[in-house]
């Protein structure tokens, strides 16, 4: 099973429980699926991280070579603020930008998950364990 399609298994979990209800042994089958599903999170933000991490040197990089690449092909040099410019409208930098700005919204998505799946796993406990609360 992908890990998207354990994330609409358990995005179906959490609406069955509150449209039909849920037994107390449903309620500590699924707080341990979320427990596990809480460890394949967390193994793809392992992932995730690694990625944006590097996507953010490597604009850095590019960055860096276009900057240079106007410097030695401007015929006087331009100031920093013109160069800073034209580095943010440089085809590669936008794309390199696009790539580490997706990498990070796609981090901070399965940080959510993670903790919806916390608090997923804490609510099935505490139906398990028969604790309402109120």
């Amino acid at each position: 099973m992908s890990f998207k399609q354990l994330c609409s298994e358990l995005e179906a979990s959490i609406q069955a429980s509150y449209e039909s209800g849920v037994t107390m042994e449903e309620a500590e089958k699924l707080a341990s699926k979320f427990l596990y599903a809480q460890m394949q999170v967390s193994n793809e933000l392992r992932k995730a991280d690694l990625d944006s991490r590097t996507r953010k040197s490597g604009l850095k990089a590019v960055r860096a070579a276009v900057y240079l690449e106007i410097v030695q092909t401007s015929e006087k040099k331009p100031t920093e603020a013109g160069i800073g410019a034209m580095i943010d409208v440089h085809e590669i930098v936008q794309s390199e930008q696009t790539a580490f700005d997706l990498s990070e919204v796609e981090r901070d998505d399965l940080k959510r998950y993670f903790d919806i799946f916390t608090q997923a796993h804490v609510h099935f406990r505490t139906i398990a364990k028969g604790s309402f609360g109120g």
